[in-house]
């Protein structure tokens, strides 16, 4: 099932008691897990009716309990089952084994006999409980592992993958209207031209741009011209933002596209400097006392741009902003020096995240 059928179905109240959502589009795979939510969890039962449970020994075991269990004070209740270990592909090089004769499962699958809690999920997918929405959300999946088999005969299997930018230009364009806004083709042309496909991306940019034209109905494409940095520089935002929360994994994904994209490293090293510089100008305006706007004006920046960093400043001691700046410092005296560029940048971004 594609995301906008799951939607639409959500949006009329037709929910099912078994969903599997899964692709390589994490934007939208979060957007169908909020939409049922949002039709299934009242706010002030959420406590008791909404569970979201992270891969673990006892994950499926606690999915059925949660399952099985009457919701407090509700209609229904939303099970929220996160890579679970019984649909994600296996590890290359784990050890398979074959099923013994007799057993569930194509011979060929090199799927071992189920176990204890996989055998009461499968059970439990031949009559899923009426009162319960039982969702399971990956990143990948193996179609051919039973339980797999299961959840998609039980209920919908629903496919996230990334839009194509033809795709992303009608999706934003859809994002604005859905926020009282009018998103020309032009203007967002420019906008996928400039940020890409990626979702999560396009919707912190749109954000941007409605508070941009405040009442205005329409968002030009010179708003989109005058607001909207090209990827490179809005991933340098998050590449240093991703190192200030020492989030290695995302910092060198995003460390990694951002070295295809410049000429050289040494421009990528001058481009997070500046942001540091930004970040630590912004920390030193906020602690006087000026209002957002004043704030703005001393850093010749955007209020909605100073008001970002402002808030991501907050969260950062000073000390830790000084120090990056020094091995920032340390490390374009190495590249001038003659030390392998690209080494020396990955190496101290390494560095600012270990300490």
């Amino acid at each position: 099932m594609h995301y906008r059928e799951a939607l639409a179905e959500i949006e009329k109240g037709q929910i099912r008691p078994v969903y599997l959502v899964y692709g390589g589009e994490p934007f939208l795979i979060d957007e169908v897990h909020r939409a049922l939510k949002g039709a299934v969890v009242r706010p002030e039962s959420a406590d008791f009716n909404y569970h979201v449970l992270e891969p673990g020994p006892d994950q499926v075991t606690q999915a059925l309990t949660l399952a099985q269990t009457q919701p407090f004070f509700a209609e229904r209740r939303l099970v929220v089952v996160k890579e679970c270990p019984a649909v994600v592909p296996r590890r290359k090089g784990a050890a398979e084994k074959e099923p013994p004769e007799g057993a569930e499962g194509p011979a060929d699958s090199g799927e071992p006999p189920a176990s204890g809690a996989d055998a009461a999920l499968l059970s439990y997918l031949k009559a899923p409980a009426p009162s319960t929405v039982l969702l399971f959300l990956a990143g990948a999946v193996d179609a051919r592992r039973k339980v797999t088999r299961a959840l998609a005969a039980a209920g919908a299997v629903v496919e996230c993958q990334p839009l194509k930018p033809e795709d992303a230009v009608m999706w934003v364009q859809q994002r604005a209207q859905s926020r009282g806004k009018r998103l020309g083709t032009q203007a967002a042309n420019l906008l996928v031209e400039r940020i890409g496909p990626d979702l999560s991306l396009l919707d912190s940019e749109l954000e941007k741009l409605v508070l941009y034209v405040g009442e205005a109905r329409e968002i030009p494409a010179r708003a989109v011209e005058a607001m909207v940095s090209n990827l490179a520089e809005t991933e340098i935002w998050r590449l240093a933002d991703a190192v200030l929360r020492r989030d290695r994994t995302r910092a060198m994904v995003l460390l990694d596209r951002l070295l295809a994209q410049v000429d050289h490293p040494l421009q990528l090293l001058v481009a997070v400097t500046n942001r540091f510089r930004q970040l630590l100008l912004v920390k030193a305006l906020s602690t006087e006392g000026l209002s957002q706007r004043d704030g703005a004006a001393r850093a010749h920046m955007h209020p909605y741009a100073y008001a970002k960093m402002a808030e991501q400043a907050r969260a950062v001691p000073r000390e830790d902003i000084v120090r990056a700046l020094e091995r920032l410092l340390d490390a374009d005296v190495a590249m001038k020096s003659g030390f392998d560029p690209r080494l020396t940048l990955e190496t101290v971004i390494v560095e600012l995240m270990g300490e």
